[in-house]
């Protein structure tokens, strides 16, 4: 019996047949504000993006001018002014900074909108180890490849090898490289898919500009999902693609973080 089951379900197998569907795709537009903000230890001005959601491929989003923005770091509240010369782009007071171990809220008033958001900055650690390794003999090229830090961080990496002789006449894009690299702890199965890193050449003697900023875990969480809709795509545990998780209170996406920043120069020979 068991055996002309299985040759019947395989019989209904080969004499089925597929059928076009035409699916029509509806969205639905919000309103909402898109929310894109950071301080850090460093003297600002630091900048507040405000914009309205993008619902087409390659657009560009539409500032939201006019809004009142203020941060309140629980001994004063500090009132952003808009770029005169940049719609939607609010700046803090010049000489503003965060410090280490403080929370912060952002308040944003457009119209009947009210909108918070609370953050706080933890320490970075030193840079991590650069690996520097030599990938072609004549003439000499260097690669290079970032260990993880052992906390949550994003470091930026700039070569610029335009300085040394054979390449002084060369364009920008031929002599300059930018590479970010990113280390979000937690229980993230897609970690395991990530693309590589990408491999930049460069000679002896090229100059590496290196940031290193903290991550919060509210922040962590925030990125991990962003890489999960674009970098990490195609995990085993992929997610379905949206709007990465938000520290928005209100009509709003997106995100504000706080971040200790370090900075340094060295010279690869």
């Amino acid at each position: 019996m068991k055996r002309i089951l299985q040759l019947l379900i395989v019989s209904l197998l080969l004499i089925s047949c597929d059928k076009q569907v035409d699916w029509e795709l509806k969205y639905q537009e919000v309103d909402l504000l898109v929310v894109e903000g950071k301080i850090t230890n460093e003297a600002g001005p630091h900048e507040i993006r405000v914009t309205r959601p993008l619902y087409e491929m390659n657009g560009t989003p539409e500032p939201v001018s006019g809004a009142e923005v203020e941060i309140n770091d629980g001994m004063a509240v500090h009132v952003l002014g808009e770029d005169p010369e940049r719609p939607g782009i609010y700046l803090t007071p010049p000489g503003f900074s965060g410090e280490l171990n403080h929370y912060y809220q952002l308040r944003i008033s457009y119209g009947s909108k009210r909108i918070t958001a609370v953050t706080h900055m933890v320490e970075v650690t030193p840079f991590q180890q650069m690996h520097v390794f030599s990938v072609q003999e004549d003439p000499p090229l260097l690669s290079a490849a970032i260990t993880d830090s052992d906390v949550p961080a994003i470091v930026r990496i700039e070569l610029d090898w335009s300085h040394v002789p054979g390449y002084e006449n060369e364009p920008d894009s031929a002599t300059h490289a930018v590479v970010y690299h990113y280390t979000l702890n937690g229980v993230d199965v897609n970690k395991l898919f990530k693309p590589a890193q990408e491999q930049v050449r460069f000679p002896p003697g090229t100059r590496v500009f290196r940031e290193k900023e903290s991550v919060n875990g509210w922040y962590g969480e925030f990125l991990r999902g962003v890489l999960s809709e674009t970098d990490w795509r195609g995990g085993m545990f992929d997610v379905l693609p949206g709007n990465a998780r938000t520290n928005m209170q209100g009509e709003a996406i997106g995100f504000f973080t706080a971040a200790e920043v370090i900075r340094d120069t060295i010279v690869i020979r």
